[in-house]
C-alpha cells in the first residue's frame, strides 16, 4: 500500500465519527421538518381577525392557501431531500442537506411574513 492509498481509505474512528455526525444531522433535519409541518399550518388562524375590507395578504384566500400549503408540501420535501444528501455518496450530496435546511427556513420566513 502506498502513502496515497492510506489517505484515501478512512480509518475506523473517522468513519464512525462521520456516521455519527450524519445521524445527528438527519435527526435535527427531521425534527425541524416535523415541527414545521405540524406548527406552521396553524398560522392560517391569523386570518381570524380579518374584516370585510381588510387588504392584508392573510385576509385573502390566496394568502391563506400559501400559509397552509407551503409547510405541508415543503417540510416533507425538505426532509427527503436532506436525507438523500446525507446518505448519498455523491461528492456534492451534502449540499442537498444544507439546501433542505434553507428550504425549511424559507418556509418559516414566507409563512410568518404573510401571517404577521
Amino acid at each position: 500500500m502506498t502513502s496515497a492509498d492510506t489517505h484515501q481509505a478512512p480509518d475506523g474512528a473517522s468513519s464512525a465519527g462521520t456516521a455519527l455526525l450524519k445521524m445527528l444531522g438527519g435527526v435535527a433535519l427531521w425534527l425541524f421538518a416535523a415541527f414545521t409541518f405540524t406548527t406552521l399550518p396553524l398560522s392560517v388562524m391569523a386570518s381570524d381577525g380579518c374584516g370585510t375590507g381588510d387588504t392584508q395578504m392573510i385576509c385573502t384566500a390566496a394568502g391563506q392557501n400559501v400559509v397552509f400549503w407551503t409547510p405541508v408540501l415543503g417540510a416533507p420535501a425538505a426532509a427527503f431531500l436532506g436525507t438523500w444528501g446525507l446518505v448519498s455518496r455523491r461528492e456534492n450530496a451534502p449540499l442537498a442537506w444544507m439546501a433542505a435546511l434553507m428550504m425549511l427556513m424559507a418556509t418559516w420566513f414566507v409563512v410568518l411574513s404573510i401571517a404577521r
